[in-house]
């Protein structure tokens, strides 16, 4: 808890509720995939973006959000807390202090539209609770602080924003728009169909190899990676990736980085990607797999940068490629992510 917070003990300044007519288990997963906030702008006048891991480790997110013509940035957290409550931490910023926690239970419903529960919990839906503790200056949003009515209906509508989220909701699917980012990588697949047979064996190796190395460099792919990995092979090969076939490329990524370690490793994919004359492409599809899921680690982003210097490319084309990936990625809009790296 930041510093100048309120203590564990402190009561709430606000409750408020909303009833879900879905699953628990699907609600929690919605409220805690942040990467469908961050890539999914599902908050109305509010954008997120990644950042660095901190010294301790710890995932904080850059809040921005609009209010009439102003813009207040301010950085949060978005994690478990010890009894299993989505948790909402304002570490830096004009709410510094402040925490939003959700509580999710299940409760009887007094009317279901046909069709919405789970039909082994009949006349059940899931109610989320949610308590905001306001930090020491209180909660602003733009012109000023809120009212406890104005702070439960921003509670309402942050609540009523996941529930609209959950609409077509896949846990797990990489988020933002994949399809979209692919785009320029098709185009630059083109040449591949002049090369014979075995350069074209041999680059669609060396291509997955270098998006698996990425996935891998970390903790090993998870499945919002996994899942851009298979819309790459659809999208430049026209084929599905063979589940048994996916796992033996994570398996042999994963052996080759504790062999050799990460940096020989992605050195070597470079230059293998320089030779065969693909350099942009192999880096494209790598930053795509790295951005999809909490976008670019350190680790992650040290490993591209060797990967890309054994290919020829210096960091300001690594850096292109991935402030153009991160905007498609986010619906085309701009970012300034990177000057959190370089």
């Amino acid at each position: 808890m930041s510093a100048g917070g309120p203590t564990p003990s402190a009561p709430a300044a606000v409750t408020a509720w909303v009833d879900f007519e879905r699953p628990l288990a699907a609600v929690r997963a919605v409220f805690f995939d942040v990467d469908l906030a961050v890539r999914g702008k599902i908050h109305r006048g509010m954008r997120l973006q990644w950042l660095a891991r901190d010294a301790a480790g710890e995932r904080r997110l850059r809040q921005q959000t609009r209010v009439l013509d102003r813009i207040q940035s301010e950085d949060v957290v978005i994690a478990e807390a010890a009894d299993g409550a989505w948790e909402k931490r304002f570490v830096d910023g004009p709410n510094a202090g402040t925490r939003f926690l959700a509580a999710f239970d299940e409760v009887p419903a007094t009317t279901l539209p046909q069709g919405a529960n789970d039909p082994s919990k009949p006349g059940v839906v899931t109610r989320v609770t949610m308590q905001a503790f306001v930090g020491p200056r209180g909660f602003a949003q733009g012109l000023g602080k809120l009212s406890p009515l104005g702070l439960e209906k921003a509670m309402k509508r942050l609540m009523n924003e996941y529930k609209a989220a959950l609409e077509g909701y896949e846990p797990g699917r990489a988020r933002g728009a994949v399809i979209a980012a692919l785009a320029d990588a098709r185009a630059a697949a083109l040449p591949m169909r002049a090369l014979d047979e075995p350069q074209r064996k041999k680059l669609t190796a060396t291509l997955l190899e270098a998006a698996w190395a990425i996935a891998c460099v970390d903790e090993g792919p998870d499945e919002a990676e996994r899942d851009a990995l298979r819309a790459i092979v659809a999208s430049i090969w026209r084929a599905a990736l063979d589940p048994a076939l996916e796992e033996r490329m994570v398996q042999a990524a994963v052996a080759a980085i504790a062999k050799h370690g990460a940096e020989a490793r992605c050195a070597s994919l470079g230059q293998r990607l320089r030779a065969l004359g693909f350099a942009e492409l192999g880096l494209s599809l790598a930053v795509l797999v790295a951005e999809v899921s909490h976008g670019l680690d350190p680790s992650e982003l040290d490993a591209l940068r060797t990967m890309a210097t054994a290919a020829g490319l210096d960091e300001l084309a690594l850096v292109e490629i991935i402030e153009r990936t991160n905007k498609a990625l986010g619906g085309g809009e701009p970012t300034s992510r990177m000057s959190s790296f370089v």
